[in-house]
């Protein structure tokens, strides 16, 4: 994995992200004037949208002062270590050198920590810290009010509340190190400190840790807080930075590799992997949006079906664990979801287009896009994939079926029978430039599928037959041409562009039939080229193609859709497309990052499109040999893709898929 080091800053360079799935922060070319600063659960009331959306934490500000004398940072470098997360900044002041490298610790999630070290000529060196609320935000930092002073545990500690005040975070902090250290009287908005030490030739060193506590997850965030910078100081903190390398190198064992793709490529797939990862967390008491924790005021920090439907694959198989907590921040918000079938007169559950704190529906009151109930489709289908892929009866017992036969019945009630079968009429599908259509055929056909899956669960526990789901599954409507071309939806005009969202029927999810490929090559020849700038599943594209056998317009439609989507410095991942690689370096504008939907998209077409390696194929309790297609396609130039580790049913494989072989390759290894 790379270290990034950068010397020179364009004037629109995108902040370093720097995340563990719980706390999330972006960092600027002066990282000590402040960061913007995201918290899993944080959230508040958008004035401008009047929906729930993410608050703003505030950050370590740091002035110095070498001998008596303020001195401004002169920024030398930059550095960023994808291996273990590591950010670190180089400066001069005046005849010091100053290295100030932090990380957000995965395996202690509430903790930024950071490291500080000064050397150069024998000086005096004073670090003046503060914790400054973001005005411009409106938010209400409750410093003064909860103030503490020094003790043995922290140095102060805050309870920050949210501009509508429905939520909290506690925030905490300890200056580690041979220091002396004297508060600051807290003012409105302001707690810090100041710290004094001698730089003798050997250097010196401190340490400063914040913690940051949601009320989402503690009734009392700012003395959990204080506590877990207490148990730190037991933990130490080289052994903190080691336990985050470690967790960092576990993650690692599922480096995807391609042989004949070259750097570019590489560097795509890691930093792809590397900002996922970054944005995912066990831990966290919420789930990830598709900005991740990098931006505030991007799609509010909602969770959208691009989490179960783009991010969930890479951890599914390479972090288990990740994938599970992904799947419990729905389940623990499935009353919030009955309630919304309820609303809008359905039975069973229906999980929200736009979903936050509470699990209910959050999207802004004008917009469309409430009518895209597929995501009920795309959660069912995460919870079956899951099941599938760990093989944990407990769990498909207690929270997988709950899931399957609340979309069930939703999708029952949801239905209408007609003379051609079952219909769903009035519904937005994955193209939200066209909203209520009928018979979206991506909807009904993830209907049918979680239709016969959760009848199979049905019978798996002994819970009986559950023939009116198969029967709508086995009559629900499908509109296809008479040419045998899938359309998007019924009715769907002839044009020379047509967006190919509807083609994630056949991937991710595996539906196969006889037009298969006469609609996979409809939409190819209809400028699904164009469709590369966009976000979201345009990161696989290159899929489709290479089922078709034509490996140079694989690789046009990869190339196009992943390495056009990366900007510097860091191999930042864009929104939409910058086709100017020129531009991607140099940054001419402002533009949005990290966008880590694609970033999911990229990666689960690597892990199951360019394998044929589908787990909703087959029995909910098949063999997984079941799960893998034959005749290996890659693009051109590409001759073999490795997954380091993937882990299936309690065991680890490693996945390799040569060009030309009959199927991939499932390698057990050999692990304690």
């Amino acid at each position: 994995m790379k270290k990034y080091t950068v010397t020179y800053w364009g004037k629109y360079a995108p902040e370093a992200y720097v995340s563990n799935g719980v706390i999330g922060f972006r960092f600027g070319k002066n990282p000590f004037t402040g960061a913007i600063g995201l918290l899993a659960g944080f959230t508040t009331l958008r004035e401008k949208m009047q929906v729930e959306a993410m608050a703003v934490l505030p950050t370590a500000q740091l002035t110095f002062e070498v001998d008596g004398t303020a001195i401004e940072p002169e920024i030398l470098s930059q550095s960023y270590d994808f291996a273990n997360g590591e950010f670190t900044t180089t400066a001069r002041l005046g005849n010091v050198t100053l290295t100030y490298m932090l990380y957000c610790s995965r395996t202690c999630p509430t903790l930024l920590i950071s490291h500080l070290t000064f050397t150069g000529t024998p000086a005096a060196i004073a670090v003046n810290l503060s914790y400054d609320v973001r005005e411009e935000y409106r938010y209400t930092l409750g410093g003064a009010k909860y103030f503490e002073g020094f003790n043995d545990a922290l140095d102060g500690k805050c309870l920050q509340h949210s501009y509508d005040g429905t939520t909290s975070a506690g925030i905490a902090y300890k200056i580690f190190g041979d220091v002396r250290k004297t508060p600051i009287d807290p003012v409105s908005g302001v707690l810090g400190e100041r710290a004094e030490l001698d730089l003798g030739e050997n250097g010196a060193e401190i340490q400063l840790v914040t913690s940051y506590v949601p009320s989402a997850m503690h009734s009392e965030p700012h003395n959990q807080a204080q506590r877990m910078i207490q148990l730190s100081s037991w933990q130490g903190l080289e052994r903190l930075r080691e336990a985050n390398r470690k967790a960092w190198a576990e993650l690692w064992k599922s480096r995807i590799t391609i042989d004949g793709a070259g750097e570019e490529w590489q560097d795509a797939i890691d930093a792809s992997f590397f900002y996922l990862m970054s944005s995912v967390s066990e831990f966290s008491p919420t789930s990830v949006s598709p900005y991740g924790l990098s931006q505030p005021d991007a799609y509010e920090g909602h969770c959208f079906w691009d989490t179960e439907s783009f991010m969930f694959m890479t951890p599914l198989f390479c972090a288990p664990h990740v994938a599970r907590a992904m799947l419990d921040y729905r389940f623990r918000r499935i009353e919030a979801a009955e309630n919304n079938a309820r609303i809008n007169g359905y039975r069973g559950i229906q999980f929200p287009w736009q979903s936050g704190t509470t699990g209910s529906e959050v999207t802004a009151p004008w917009c469309a896009q409430a009518g895209e109930q597929h995501v009920n489709l795309d959660i069912a289908l995460a919870f079956d994939g899951y099941a599938r892929v760990s093989g944990d009866e407990g769990y498909i017992r207690e929270q997988v079926w709950p899931v399957m036969r609340g979309v069930a019945e939703w999708i029952e009630s949801r239905v209408e029978k007609t003379k051609r079968g079952y219909e769903i009429l009035h519904i937005t599908g994955i193209d939200e430039e066209i909203d209520d259509v009928n018979n979206d055929s991506y909807s009904n056909l993830m209907a049918a599928k979680v239709l016969r899956s959760a009848a199979a669960y049905s019978r798996m526990l002994g819970l009986g037959e559950r023939k009116k789901w198969l029967e709508i599954a086995d009559r629900m409507f499908l509109p296809v041409r008479e040419d045998g071309v899938m359309e998007q939806y019924e009715g769907m005009p002839e044009k020379p562009q047509q967006h190919p969202t509807s083609l994630m029927s056949y991937f991710p999810y595996g539906y196969t039939d006889e037009n298969q490929y006469a609609t996979l090559d409809y939409f190819i020849k209809h400028d699904m080229f164009d469709y590369c700038r966009y976000p979201m599943l345009s990161g696989f594209l290159g899929v489709y193609p290479a089922w078709n056998g034509d490996r140079e317009t694989s690789l046009k439609f990869y190339e196009e859709a992943n390495l056009t989507f990366f900007c510097e410095p860091f191999h930042s991942s864009t929104e939409w497309s910058i086709r100017d690689k020129a531009d991607r370096v140099e940054m001419s504008r402002p533009v949005g990052t990290n966008f880590i939907t694609a970033r999911g998209s990229l990666l689960s077409g690597l892990i199951m499109g360019l394998t044929k390696m589908c787990p909703w194929k087959g029995a909910v309790d098949g063999s997984v040999d079941e799960w893998f297609g034959e005749d290996i396609v890659l693009p051109s130039g590409w001759t073999k893709l490795t997954i380091g580790r993937v882990c299936i049913r309690g065991k680890a494989y490693r996945i390799t898929a040569e060009h030309g072989a009959k199927r991939a390759v499932l390698e057990e290894l050999d692990e304690e």
